[in-house]
């Protein structure tokens, strides 16, 4: 045990970070290619201080003073001897056997990650986990553990390779179970890996990396990952370092454009921004991300003539896309180009039905129309009816039958027939005795104060029927004015 710590280069201690820490200090001097022996003796102290350390803390406290109160007297009685019969032999070459088998197997994941192709190849990992180590169940916990610790130093893997390793493993349980198997901050950090390499949403690509050779892949996908975290956390100085270190490395990864183009654009450098998106539609022409970034950034900057453009190209392979639809709607709005605004935003409402920003902007686009509807060119009547009432007369007549035509005009009709038909009845041969004159001599006779007794046996009949003939024209002719005005 005291050996596991000198290796190690550490006093004892119970605090996990401090032993993984050290580790991690020597697993740099003694690498498996350069020194396998020394790798290999690291390995096993750190496995031996890892399950005394889980011994002394993961198990109940009875125990554990148990052990510590006849541990003295353990050590001071010496080991009966192993009877002749006892097959240690047979033992020992067991476990040697499974170590070596073991063993054998983190090469292969070590030889596996080494190379970059094979890395982010799903086949090469599935026929590696196949391999008759991962069917022994009394090794298996073990070699997860090794392969859990390599992986922990060497993390940089596609989504899916994650999304194999954690089916096979369940890792996710594993850890939750025991946390301190690689330390409170190591896991907690892993299982954040974990979850954002086998969640719903797509991790960064590994892709663009597939054909180029000689460059340090870890090294450039980890300021990769670190620049797309700090851009998240929104601290701008430390992502461009990160960013810039990565593309002093490679240059041709379309992500890695469109992380710059974010952190240039938060920063208010809007050209380099613009290089920087341009160049990530170029590596990756069909990423409509990428597009839509940039047509949003060139409309931030005023540059509508451009981003109209660039709407219209994403629209011309994606008719309804609602993106491209909102801002190509926003830029016709900014242009004053109501009419394209209106049946942008009336096609983006068919699509996704009346979300917000399309209501406030049909709203406000109706609104000017209406307060600057002098300038436009005055409609004629024709215009205005058909705009208006595009009916056809069969439909105006039915309208006007069932809908604008009220009953009382009919007796209006009624009144005015009969009335005329009295008063022509009324009349004489002598013109003067037509009655309608008689009765506006009777009224002009109300306003002279002439003795109306003369004429009040002649004018009576008359005046009611003229008083109802007129009621009735009157009804008629409102009732037409009424009817004309809502349906011709």
């Amino acid at each position: 045990m005291n050996s596991a710590w000198k290796i190690l280069g550490i006093e004892p201690t119970d605090d996990m970070t401090v032993i993984k820490k050290a580790y991690s200090a020597k697993l740099k001097i003694h690498h498996p290619e350069d020194d396998p022996e020394g790798y290999q003796r690291l390995r096993e102290a750190f496995d031996t201080v890892k399950k005394a350390w889980k011994n002394r803390n993961l198990r109940p406290a009875e125990e554990r003073a148990y052990e510590e109160s006849v541990h003295v007297q353990m050590e001071e009685e010496p080991a009966p001897p192993l009877p002749s019969h006892f097959p240690f032999s047979e033992w020992q070459e067991t476990e040697t056997d499974s170590r070596s088998t073991i063993d054998l197997f983190m090469e292969k994941v070590e030889q596996l990650y080494d190379h970059f192709p094979s890395r982010i190849n799903k086949e090469k990992w599935l026929e590696l986990l196949n391999d008759d180590a991962l069917w022994d169940m009394e090794q298996r916990d073990y070699l997860s553990e090794r392969l859990l610790s390599f992986l922990e130093l060497n993390p940089y893997l596609p989504d899916y390779i994650w999304k194999l390793l954690e089916d096979t493993f369940q890792w996710t349980d594993m850890l939750r179970e025991d946390p301190y198997l690689l330390g409170e901050e190591e896991t907690e950090e892993f299982l954040r890996r974990l979850k954002d390499n086998t969640g719903l949403y797509p991790s960064l690509s590994y892709q663009p990396l597939l054909h180029i050779e000689d460059i340090p892949y870890d090294l450039y996908l980890m300021n990769r990952e670190k620049a797309l975290d700090e851009l998240l956390e929104n601290r701008l100085e430390e992502a461009e370092t990160y960013v810039n270190t990565a593309l002093s490395i490679f240059q041709d990864d379309p992500q890695l454009q469109t992380i710059a183009g974010m952190i240039y654009e938060r920063s208010g450098r809007f050209e380099e921004a613009a290089d920087a998106f341009k160049k990530a539609c170029v590596l990756q022409p069909e990423n409509i991300k990428n597009r839509i970034l940039l047509a949003q950034l060139l409309f931030k900057t005023g540059k509508y003539e451009e981003a109209e453009q660039a709407c219209l190209k994403i629209l011309s392979d994606h008719p309804d896309h609602p993106d491209a639809l909102s801002l190509l709607g926003r830029i016709y709005f900014q242009k004053e180009e109501w009419q394209k605004a209106s049946e942008t935003f009336m096609h983006l409402e068919r699509i996704q039905g009346k979300d917000a920003e399309t209501i406030v902007y049909l709203a406000k686009i109706n609104d000017f129309l209406f307060r600057n509807s002098y300038k436009r060119k005055p409609l004629t009547k024709k215009e205005i009816k058909k705009e208006i009432r595009p009916d056809t007369f069969k439909d105006k007549l039915r309208i006007f039958l069932y809908c604008h035509l009220k009953w009382r005009i009919f007796f209006a009709f009624i009144f005015l027939l009969v009335s005329h038909n009295k008063l022509q009845a009324l009349g004489g041969e002598n013109w003067f005795d037509h009655p309608i004159l008689k009765v506006l001599y009777a009224v002009y006779s109300l306003f002279q104060y002439i003795n109306l007794s003369l004429y009040f046996e002649y004018t009576l009949i008359p005046l009611f029927w003229a008083v109802l003939w007129i009621y009735s024209v009157i009804t008629i002719l409102r009732e037409w004015n009424r009817v004309r005005k809502m349906v011709l």
